[in-house]
Order: C-alpha cells, then structure tokens, then sequence
C-alpha cells in the first residue's frame, strides 16, 4: 500500500463519515462530489475492505469503517494539533536564534538590537558570531546575517537596511604631533593604519563634497604603513596616535563623541557601503527572524538620523 498516496485519502474518508454525505463532505473540503466518492473508493480498494454502505438514504460504516474511521479521527487530530502548535511557536516564539555580523555593526546595532530583542522575547536563546568575513548560513546553522557591502549572487533573501560611509579620522594627540592636513593629497604625509578589506583593495575614490554637489573626484591610494586584520584593531590604534585611517561611520561614533577621535576633512566623501540582512527562509519568514530585522531597521534609522551624523543626498 502506498501510504503517502493515501493519506489524504484517510483525511477525505474522515470528513465523509463525519459528515455521513458525499456532497457535504465535498463542499467541506473544496472538492467535487464525484472526486471525493473516487478516493473513497480507491481507498478500499488499497485496503480490500469495504468502509461504507451506499444506499439510496445515505451512507452507512461497516464495522471496518467504523473502526477505520476512529484511527483517521486521531491522525485528523494530531494534524491539527501540530499546526496548532506550530502557529503558537510562531506567535510565542522560542529555541535559538543565530546572527553573525561584522565588528563594525556590534556596538551601535547588534548588541542595542539584540537587548530590545530579549526583553520582548525572553524565551529565545541566542548566539551571535561576530566575524568580519562573511560566513555560509547553512553550513553554519546562520539565522540571520548582517553583511555590509555588495552582495554575491545567492539563493538567500535579503532586506537592504540601509548604509555606512567612510570617514577619515585620527586621535586628536596624533593631529597636534603632525602636520595639518588641508586637501587630500596632504593625506600621503602621515602614517596609516589600513584595515583588512583596504589591503586587498587600496584604492577608493575620494570626492570634494561641497552644497550639496561633488565638484571633482580623486583616486586615492590608502598606505599600507600599519595593517591590522580586524576592525577593532584597527580603531584601536588610530585611537593611540599610531596613524589616521578610514573606517565606517558608525564604528567612529563613540569615540568621536566622546573626542577621543577626530574627523579629518569632513567635506571629502569616501566609499558609501550598503548594509543588508540576509537570511536562508523561503516562503513565510519566522516571526522571531522578521523582528529582529524590523528592530536593526530601527536602530540603523536611529544611527543615521542621530545630530552630528552626516547625511548625504545621492
């Protein structure tokens, strides 16, 4: 017996003998009379037995219906119990959670992000993975990514949240050691502290940004005096006075409000990168996977409508 085939036929049989009637029975499940007397049919024919009595007052279960008919009542119900449940998990949801992020993204939006998160679903348990080189969300049992940059041609959906730019800073004790800087090629003359994406890709274009217009654009070539491999690391050291860099915006705001970093030429615009997040959900995306997205959505609107944040027309 085929019991892939014929478990709707089990579903379909219960509905007949629940409602004692072929048309009722059809009209229940969205189906034509005759399709439904023929899976019946079939479906004691799969069995050799016969489930019902047709006569011309309506249907009657033998006694193998009759007990045929008490095990589909339990599948019947054990469906509706799963999708019941299902629909609760996803209303109340729980289990783990799993984000991984560049370092540039964890202070201003993960951990903010991740704190509203909890307290509105304290049954979640979540892990991130905070890792500058993007990791594959399958293999790595990732719910959510968020990737800053261009994205790869991939079967995973993504939500464009919105962007970073690059802004070119130093320590203030740096800049009073220093010779001043005034145009972009002054920038050649003083130590650079370059991040890993900067070493296998030196070049950005640096434009003069003035009323709202770029007037001239400038290939620049970041120096590679100072390398470090992570983001952290790389804002440490500019913090220290070991050299000026270009890093995002955000990663900058705190030490800049706090003036342990200043921001050199304010009217060059640098790289503007993209911020998405990916995840690997077809169809209906979780309920616990779409509120963290809608909550990083927020605190990245935040970020970038906050005084002091430099905003630029496209």
């Amino acid at each position: 017996m085929n019991k892939l085939r014929n478990l709707p036929r089990f579903l379909i049989f219960h509905e007949v003998a629940k409602q004692g009637s072929f048309t009722q029975a059809a009209q229940q499940l969205g189906l034509t009379k005759s399709a439904i007397s023929q899976h019946v049919t079939q479906l004691e024919q799969s069995l050799e037995v016969q489930l019902l009595n047709r006569t011309t007052r309506g249907l009657k279960l033998t006694e193998a219906g009759e007990r045929f008919f008490q095990h589909c009542a339990k599948i019947n119900n054990q469906i509706d119990s799963a999708h019941e449940e299902i629909q609760e998990l996803d209303l109340s949801p729980r289990g783990t959670l799993t984000i991984t992020a560049p370092h540039s993204l964890e202070q201003e939006i993960v951990l903010p992000t991740l704190a509203e998160y909890c307290l509105e679903f304290p049954n979640i348990k979540p892990q991130i993975i905070t890792d500058d080189e993007p990791l594959d969300l399958i293999r790595n049992n990732i719910d959510i990514a968020l990737h800053i940059g261009q994205l790869k041609d991939s079967s995973y959906r993504a939500r464009r949240l919105g962007q970073l730019e690059d802004i070119i800073c130093a320590s203030p004790n740096y800049l009073e050691k220093h010779p001043e800087i005034h145009s972009i090629s002054d920038l050649t003359n003083h130590n650079w502290i370059a991040t890993a994406w900067q070493q296998m890709r030196p070049q950005y274009n640096l434009s003069k940004y003035t009323s709202g217009f770029t007037s001239q654009t400038e290939v620049f070539s970041v120096p590679q005096d100072i390398k470090a491999n992570t983001l952290p690391a790389a804002l440490g050291m500019i913090e220290q006075g070991l050299g000026i860099g270009m890093l995002p915006d955000i990663c900058c705001a705190e030490a800049m409000n706090n003036k342990r970093l200043v921001r050199i030429l304010p009217d060059i615009k640098c790289t503007l990168w993209p911020i998405h997040a990916i995840h690997p959900y077809h169809g209906k995306v979780p309920s616990k996977v779409k509120r963290f997205i809608d909550l990083a959505q927020k605190n990245i609107d935040r970020f970038q409508s906050a005084p002091g944040h430099l905003v630029r027309i496209e």
